[in-house]
């Protein structure tokens, strides 16, 4: 072999060894068959060190994608990642050539994960809050519930305003339109989920009526801006086992 076939081999071997052992292509079939939450945030972990030891922009996005997606759909084990994994794909985003558009399916769900993953962590608290009303007629939740259910709904407005935004940006990117769809029925879950909050806050004892009114105009606000883009305002076409998930 001579010398400079054995520079190559050696550099070619360095190289390799400097790159993330795994592709993309393997942590994305690891996300469509991970079969439980811990196996999930495994892979969000996984994908966010790849995403570290990218070198290729498209690539690292790529790996973020994975990353904040399993962190989502892992709930409770991948809560604390998600968030800290989605802002740093956001920041891989802003760094592509043409921001979003070098990469616009990757970059949206990268955007969407962290709200949607507040969005499901808020509805199984609201579910908490639900199976604490007492099943007896006329029976009301303690009087100090009404300050935790305004605080859900406020927290529940403030992912929807996220989705909204994010939303907005589809119509700019070229994305299939099933994300845009799937993006709808997030944005009406988290709408259906604030009336949960409202409604259940008018069954504790004393409702404080100048906030439930305030809970009850901002919601009108938030069905009114579904059907200004043509999104179903029914909650009744969302199943309670869709109210925190993933469908997206």
């Amino acid at each position: 072999m001579s010398r400079r076939l054995i520079a190559f081999v050696l550099t070619t071997s360095l190289l390799a060894g400097c790159r993330p052992v795994t592709t993309v292509g393997k942590l994305d079939a690891r996300l469509t068959s991970a079969p439980n939450a811990q196996d999930l945030a495994a892979l969000a972990q996984d994908a966010r060190n790849a995403a570290q030891q990218a070198t290729d922009p498209k690539d690292r996005v790529a790996y973020y994608r994975i990353a904040a997606v399993a962190a989502w759909h892992a709930g409770a084990p991948g809560k604390a990642a998600v968030l800290p994994i989605s802002a740093a794909g956001a920041a891989a985003c802003d760094a592509l050539p043409a921001k979003d558009m070098t990469a616009p399916r990757d970059c949206s769900l990268i955007r969407l994960a962290a709200p949607l993953a507040v969005q499901d962590d808020l509805a199984r608290d609201l579910i908490t809050l639900q199976h604490q009303l007492p099943g007896t007629p006329g029976a009301k939740l303690p009087a100090a519930d009404f300050a935790r259910l305004q605080k859900l709904f406020t927290q529940f407005e403030t992912q929807f305003d996220q989705v909204a935004a994010i939303r907005a940006g589809l119509a700019h990117l070229d994305v299939r339109p099933e994300l845009t769809v799937g993006t709808d029925r997030r944005w009406l879950i988290i709408y259906c989920n604030a009336v949960k909050a409202w409604s259940l806050s008018g069954d504790v004892e004393d409702v404080p009526m100048a906030e439930f009114s305030d809970m009850a105009q901002r919601k009108k606000t938030m069905s009114e801006r579904l059907e200004a883009h043509g999104v179903t305002n029914d909650c009744r076409t969302i199943t309670a086992t869709q109210t925190a998930g993933t469908d997206l």
